[in-house]
């Protein structure tokens, strides 16, 4: 009512109602609106079906990619970037132009070499700057990978920082897993405004005899390790997942998108394994989507255009919900015993199971297009022997290697069910009674060498015969 005259004993109640109402939001607000980054790279080829994604679940959207032509000048092989950067704009979207890229062409690959150099730098970077003012973009990510980190990488990387610190516009650059180039100086990494782990590609095409997963949970958790140690703020480090997997089905490898593999089966998006196809599903992105949140500044996502967009499936949209949960909603870590019947040891540290984890020995290699370390005999023929296969009460795996083997048994959902090390020359047994029939999947890993192999548990089922009782086994297909 206007004019009304309270007495002042009600103007304080409402004065402290009014501040416990805006803490309460401002609270709330914190909780369901974090700082967190949700990074999604687009690749220009994608652009047709930008309308079908929910660029509105991102905060940062890199346009991938742009490289010099033999004059300097940034190309994206013709494509205009302008209509992308107006929609993701609609969306309160910052929006980068990434350069670079993992499988850069060899014209690309020398214009790189050539215009890093001192003296073709100042134009390089001048040309970056107005490719920034011209397309409306609020920065630029910086993806040069491998052999195209030269000498020249850190001046680059530094000058580039400035300019586009004089510009108001910010700067990100990609890294390995678990890996800091030589030409990578501490400063080159710190005057980037937030680093892009590439934490997946542990195996791919370039390792055709090394079918398993490419990655694990417990790879990204090493990869925020190491850059900790590196220097980096958590705040800057940004957690790669991979909206693809590799399917290792064929001698020719080949990635598959997410999207597909829910195509084939839609229970297949709550696991990390079909067939002989290894990717991360949606218990697997929450996950590590929760271990982000917790250790690091946000996520990273190659590629959103190969999400099951569009479907309950969708990776992206399970990365939403995780980022703007309330604190402390994280899933309890899941016992053995709940999946077996037997107690043994909780499972990882991750709020939800991964699938399966594999030890330190298998992330300590380089990654992205670089192969995986050799030896001397072939890593696809361990010297494991598991019997019987098909099985039924028991299984029983012995190491016949001269190293430590470590084992991992999951079920089709992923499910951890049995972990061990295993000593050269002796053998394990786990009780498989309480299982039910379907197919199982063991990891093997020794010195780094990984190995997995498809089990089946047989079913019993009685018949009648010629007024006899006979046990028959069946298997499933």
């Amino acid at each position: 009512m206007a004019g009304a005259i309270y007495p002042a004993s009600m103007h304080l109640r409402i004065v402290t109602v009014s501040l416990l109402l805006f803490s309460w939001g401002a609270a709330l607000q914190a909780q369901v609106s974090p700082a967190a980054k949700v990074v999604g790279y687009l690749p220009c080829y994608r652009f047709p079906v930008v309308e079908d994604l929910q660029l509105d679940k991102l905060t940062h959207l890199c346009i991938a990619f742009a490289n010099p032509d033999a004059y300097g000048r940034l190309q994206t092989e013709g494509i205009d970037i302008k209509p992308v950067v107006k929609r993701a704009k609609r969306d309160s979207v910052k929006v980068l132009i990434s350069l670079a890229g993992g499988g850069l062409r060899e014209e690309w690959k020398t214009a790189w070499k050539q215009y890093l150099q001192p003296w073709n730098r100042p134009l390089l970077i001048n040309n970056i700057v107005q490719y920034v003012r011209e397309h409306n973009l609020d920065g630029v990510d910086v993806d040069l990978e491998w052999g195209d980190v030269d000498e020249n990488y850190s001046p680059f990387i530094l000058a580039l920082s400035r300019a586009l610190q004089a510009e108001g516009k910010i700067m990100s650059i990609a890294v390995p897993a678990k890996h800091r180039y030589k030409h990578m100086s501490k400063k080159a990494l710190a005057s980037a405004d937030f680093v892009n782990i590439m934490a997946y590609d542990l195996t791919g095409h370039w390792a055709p005899d090394r079918p398993g997963p490419h990655a694990p949970y417990l790879l990204a958790k090493s990869a925020l390790k190491y850059w900790k140690s590196q220097g980096l703020p958590k705040k800057k480090l940004v957690l790669g997942l991979p909206f693809y997997g590799w399917d290792f089905s064929s001698k020719r490898v080949r990635s598959m998108n997410f999207a597909e593999i829910v195509a084939e089966n839609p229970a297949f998006a709550h696991q990390d394994q079909m067939g002989k196809v290894y990717y991360n599903g949606l218990t697997t992105i929450t996950a590590k989507t929760e271990l982000a949140m917790q250790e690091a500044g946000g996520v990273m996502i190659w590629e959103i255009g190969r999400d099951a967009f569009g479907t309950p499936y969708s990776l992206l949209t399970a990365i939403a919900k995780t980022v703007h949960s309330p604190a402390g909603a994280a899933h309890e870590p899941i016992e053995a015993e709940e999946i077996t019947g037997t107690k043994t040891s909780p499972l990882a540290e991750a709020p939800l199971p991964p699938r399966p984890e594999l030890p330190d020995a298998m992330v300590e290699g380089d990654f992205g297009q670089e192969p995986l370390p050799t030896t001397d005999t072939d890593p696809h023929s361990l010297q494991v022997q598991v019997y019987p296969n098909p099985f039924k009460d028991s299984v029983t795996i012995s190491n016949e290697e001269e190293h430590l083997l470590e084992l991992t048994l999951t079920n089709q959902e992923g499910r951890v069910l049995h972990q061990a090390d295993l000593l050269p020359g002796s053998a394990i047994s786990w009780d498989t009674d309480s299982f039910p029939h379907g197919h199982y999947t063991l990891s093997a890993v020794v010195e780094g060498r990984q190995q997995s192999k498809q089990l089946v548990k047989m079913v019993e089922v009685k018949e009648e015969t010629e007024g006899r009782s006979v046990l028959r086994n069946w298997t499933v297909d």
